[in-house]
């Protein structure tokens, strides 16, 4: 009987909830806009490291935001490559893993961004026929995305949050 008492209680109080409180279904697939927060450069970070990302406007359904302006979005870098001789560029890769909406609900993203430096392969062999060989070393560009750079990234599952019942 007390377990009786326990259920009939969470009923009422789901019940209460359910005037005042409304979830709302972000569908997986949904597009974000996430913003850079800093610089990064192939020459000195390296794979695995976090990266930090904000959501550049709110993203509302139904006239309720979901995820506010400025949340913070966590991401990684996935790879790096050093620039080398013989002219070979730098790349950064970054992969953007997740946001938390207003009530907390992590909802995971999918979405990269590559950036490839300068290549110099030409400049290297040139330089290496007229210096026999030693110009060859000359490297390509580190790989650099600036502070500030958009990326469109994509809700990677359907996710339920909940927010304030309006009232009328």
């Amino acid at each position: 009987l007390p377990h009786q008492a326990q259920g009939g209680g969470a009923r009422a109080r789901a019940a209460a909830n359910a005037s005042t409180q409304m979830p709302v279904v972000i569908p997986a697939g949904t597009p974000l806009k996430v913003v850079h927060e800093q610089d990064l450069s192939s020459e000195v970070v390296n794979g695995g490291e976090p990266v930090s990302f904000h959501l550049a406007s709110d993203f509302s359904e139904f006239g309720h935001v979901l995820i506010s302006q400025g949340t913070a979005v966590q991401g990684t870098v996935q790879h790096v490559a050093r620039r080398k001789g013989a002219g070979r560029p730098g790349t950064v890769t970054v992969q953007v893993n997740s946001v938390q909406a207003v009530d907390g609900t992590k909802i995971p993203l999918r979405g990269t961004t590559k950036q490839v430096g300068k290549a110099r392969q030409g400049q290297a062999a040139a330089l290496g026929i007229l210096t026999l060989g030693i110009g060859a070393g000359k490297k390509g560009l580190s790989a650099n995305i600036a502070a500030g750079t958009d990326v469109t990234v994509f809700k990677n599952a359907k996710r339920t949050v909940v927010v304030p019942r309006w009232v009328c």
